[in-house]
């Protein structure tokens, strides 16, 4: 008897193959804040506070063309990123919250209301999901990468006395645009990274142990010319002498 095209089994394994389901909550966010941002909250702080996030949306604007007025045909003209929101816990010392509203006045000071330089005030975050087996942050199976991202909002956060609720909030995030990485790309990025890492401390140590043998042994074109004017007079010394 031939096997249904439905047969569980056959599903099963071909899900297998594929790496079987992806789990919305193996996930992880790396937040890298402008440089020129001064803040008491560093990102790798409050990073575990996330709630949730989604990976960015990604639609087309359209416009109608129109041929001969029998038809309507929408095409394409430009490409929308749209924010993506993240969700924080809020905890007793709202050190995630503060983080973001440094961030926002960073972009905008209230005292004096001038806006920062655009270079000034964009970061980068990284979104990572993992299987069920993996135990480390280095080898996530899929990767998104936010550029030029900077806090768009910050959401409100309501309080009352008929509700015992945990606080969260949400931060809206826009961006320049997004790429992504497979498992493989990110594992060959960080095999990279780490020979590159490898061959710069390898160059700087021969660098320091060849810098160390010029000091003992090398000389100064000074030095040189004054050995061989002392040369040439022993020479002639030697001569006379005879």
């Amino acid at each position: 008897m031939a096997n249904s095209i439905f047969a569980i089994d056959d599903f099963m394994s071909k899900l297998d193959n594929r790496g079987s389901y992806a789990k919305s909550n193996r996930f992880t966010v790396e937040i890298t804040k402008p440089q020129t941002l001064i803040t008491s909250v560093q990102p790798s702080v409050i990073e575990f506070l996330i709630k949730s996030v989604s990976f960015p949306a990604r639609t087309f604007g359209t416009t109608t063309y129109r041929s001969g007025g029998k038809f309507g045909l929408d095409v394409p003209y430009e490409m929308t990123e749209e924010p993506i929101a993240i969700t924080f816990l809020g905890t007793n010392d709202w050190s995630a919250r503060d983080f973001w509203n440094d961030w926002i006045m960073h972009i905008q000071n209230t005292n004096s209301y001038n806006m920062q330089y655009y270079k000034q005030y964009i970061g980068t975050v990284k979104i990572s999901v993992y299987d069920e087996g993996s135990d480390s942050a280095d080898s996530p199976t899929h990767q998104v990468t936010l550029h030029e991202c900077w806090p768009k909002g910050i959401s409100a956060v309501e309080l009352g006395w008929e509700s015992s609720e945990l606080i969260d909030f949400e931060v809206d995030l826009a961006y320049s645009w997004w790429t992504t990485g497979s498992a493989g790309d990110i594992r060959r990025s960080a095999s990279a990274s780490r020979s590159t890492t490898s061959r710069s401390t390898t160059r700087s140590s021969s660098s320091r142990t060849t810098s160390g043998v010029v000091t003992q042994v090398g000389k100064t074109p000074r030095q040189r010319r004054e050995a061989r004017a002392r040369r040439r007079a022993e020479r002639e010394g030697r001569k006379q002498s005879k």
